[in-house]
């Protein structure tokens, strides 16, 4: 691998400033990396989607590791979404590759703009005082809830690996209207569903060489470098505006990849 240092410094730059955004209002970034990656980087979009897919897999280990060790991960439905998740993710990175580029960058816009409605939709469960703060262990899920399970885990983890766009609010709606979690259990499961989604799907299309590693470094210096920054504004912020940069960020994002 030649190290193109020019790359991965700006590289670096970037992602640092874009994680700060990402740490302050709470999500995983792999949409923005793609639009990024694709718009001002000139990368195609397959390979712009397996770099930020290996970007999220690094960035999320750690805080998945953090919230198993805190007892926020309900294991046994996180294990039947998460490794759902990653079949779903492997049949996404393959389903992809034989997308043409232009329709495939038009789809992610879309999907960006899809994860932002789903975005305002968990705000307004929150503020609304439907979702559960009480965590007295993980009860046995009743079958048909499981097979549920297993239908959130497919569908997030194959559309994250198909158009490169972090499914959190979708897992999270998911795992708060459909198994009540409380906010905290919600938050650490789908963080450790998405890692176990985001390295399915990054071996995949690193099979295929549709990841670019000059990038890939850059990238997860920058992102969890800022992401650390980031998150120590969020509880500082106004509801509100936290509310509208979590919605407005993947509308930009989207709109990046759709006209620019």
């Amino acid at each position: 691998m030649t190290i193109d240092w020019p790359i991965i410094l700006s590289l670096i730059g970037l992602m640092f400033l874009v994680g700060m955004v990402i740490g302050f209002i709470g999500a995983g970034g792999a949409g923005i990396v793609v639009a990024l990656l694709t718009t001002a980087y000139g990368l195609p979009i397959h390979v712009a989607i397996g770099t930020a897919l290996g970007t999220m897999c690094l960035t999320t280990v750690s805080g998945a590791i953090s919230h198993v060790r805190e007892g926020n991960v309900a294991p046994r439905i996180g294990a039947v979404v998460g490794i759902s998740g990653a079949v779903g993710a492997v049949l996404g990175a393959y389903v992809g590759q034989d997308i043409p580029e232009a329709r495939l960058q038009i789809f992610a816009g879309l999907g960006l703009w899809f994860l932002a409605a789903l975005v305002w939709v968990r705000s307004r469960m929150e503020i609304g005082g439907r979702v559960s703060e009480q965590w007295s262990g993980e009860p046995v899920w009743p079958t048909r809830l499981l097979a549920e399970g297993v239908g959130i885990g497919a569908v997030g983890g194959a559309a994250a690996a198909l158009l490169g766009v972090g499914m959190a609010p979708f897992i999270q709606l998911g795992y708060l209207a459909r198994f009540h979690l409380p906010l905290r259990q919600t938050v650490g499961t789908t963080m450790f569903t998405l890692f176990l989604i985001s390295l399915s799907g990054a071996i995949a299309l690193a099979t295929a060489d549709d990841v670019s590693y000059p990038h890939l470094i850059g990238a997860t210096i920058g992102l969890a470098s800022g992401a650390y920054l980031g998150a120590k504004f969020t509880r500082r912020a106004p509801r509100q505006v936290l509310r509208a940069a979590i919605v407005t960020v993947p509308i930009i994002a989207g709109a990046m990849l759709l006209f620019l």
